[in-house]
């Protein structure tokens, strides 16, 4: 190998290493803007029809995009406040959670007992149980600060993931047809295929985890607030949240909603246990099955690696955009490896019953 070989191949190299790096250092960005473009694909067909209304397409992006900011708005605004006021409750009095923890405890003991007729402990003292508890408000309080700048950059994120999803959606047919324009022209059709399928499958998939999250929400908060729970709104807002997590997502959200619950007593934490675990089988058997059937479809054992991968990687955000991530990676490989792959190796045509292979099964 020629010096300049070497060379050339030692500058890429360190190109795909300063890449790489920088790739790193950037992930919050780089995860923010995926996070835009799958909402710009979700909300995608809403400014269409807008468009087919003969409203403008500037006006129409405006319109779908600040009622989206409001909702998310309103909803945080409505839910929030009691939890934030609630926790602060607890934090300034760690012995007031720790009370209802022990009383949880002292029930839980007593209705089994009841129900089995033979003693029944949980093996954790009330002292231990307090000291936990004095543990973790001392660390909370030591961390508070660095949470109120959490929240902070995650208002920066959520502005600037709505800024980004603007400038995607209107010059997203810009960036398509310049990217088209640097293949060659017989691969053309087969490049808007693949933009074609990777948008349609990532707009179903989030309208889908939307429509579905928003169904169990609605459900779950009217049987509470039927059945008289306290902050059914508050509760049935955070099990939705964590009913957007694939696979495990249902399960999160039933043990923090009767988390949430037993706060207040524990027979209403038995009713949102039962209530939740109810809608999760609803969620899992009948709801999801159909309303995502035009989503990323991966086998469960997948499904909770990429979602393990994905939390590991960028935390409850990462969980969330890793099905869209490993389904649009499926959806390239299948077209420029696969698809590529069987056309090489199948026949062309049968011609008067002889079979007429293609030129590479000539060649081998």
């Amino acid at each position: 190998m020629s010096l300049t070989h070497i060379f050339k191949a030692t500058l890429v190299f360190l190109a795909a290493l300063a890449f790489a790096y920088i790739f790193v250092l950037t992930i919050n960005v780089w995860v923010s803007l995926l996070i835009a473009i799958l909402v710009a694909s979700a909300v995608r067909p809403a400014i269409l029809r807008l468009m087919r209304w003969r409203i403008p397409q500037g006006i129409a992006v405006l319109i779908v995009y600040v009622g989206l900011a409001t909702v998310t708005i309103t909803l945080l605004v409505i839910v929030l406040p009691p939890v934030v006021n609630e926790f602060v409750g607890y934090i300034q009095n760690d012995d007031r959670l720790a009370n209802r923890i022990i009383s949880a405890q002292s029930w839980v003991q007593q209705t089994i007992t009841q129900i089995t007729g033979s003693e029944f402990e949980l093996g954790i003292t009330p002292e231990e149980i307090r000291a936990s508890i004095s543990d973790i408000a001392e660390q909370v309080r030591v961390t508070a600060p660095s949470l109120v700048g959490n929240a902070t950059g995650f208002l920066g994120e959520f502005i600037l993931i709505i800024v980004m999803g603007l400038y995607w959606v209107t010059s997203r047919e810009r960036a398509e047809a310049f990217l088209i324009e640097l293949v060659p022209a017989h691969r053309r059709g087969q490049l808007r295929l693949i933009f074609d399928e990777i948008e349609g499958g990532l707009g179903s998939y989030v309208r889908g985890i939307v429509l579905v999250s928003v169904i169990v929400g609605v459900l779950s908060f009217i049987i509470l607030a039927v059945l008289r729970v306290p902050g059914a709104g508050t509760i049935s807002f955070f099990y939705a949240v964590a009913t957007a997590i694939p696979i495990i997502g249902g399960l999160i959200g039933v043990v923090l909603a009767t988390f949430l619950a037993l706060l207040t007593s524990p027979l209403n934490a038995v009713i949102v246990l039962i209530v939740t675990f109810f809608l999760q089988q609803v969620e899992n058997y009948y709801l999801t099955p159909r309303v995502m059937s035009k989503g990323t479809d991966f086998d469960p054992l997948l499904v909770i690696i990429f979602v393990a991968l994905g939390f590991s990687l960028g935390g409850i955000m990462g969980s969330l955009i890793a099905i869209p991530v490993a389904g649009t990676a499926s959806i390239l490989i299948k077209h420029l490896i696969l698809e590529q792959r069987k056309a090489s190796v199948a026949p062309s045509k049968v011609e008067g019953g002889i079979l007429l292979l293609s030129s590479d099964q000539h060649e081998e």
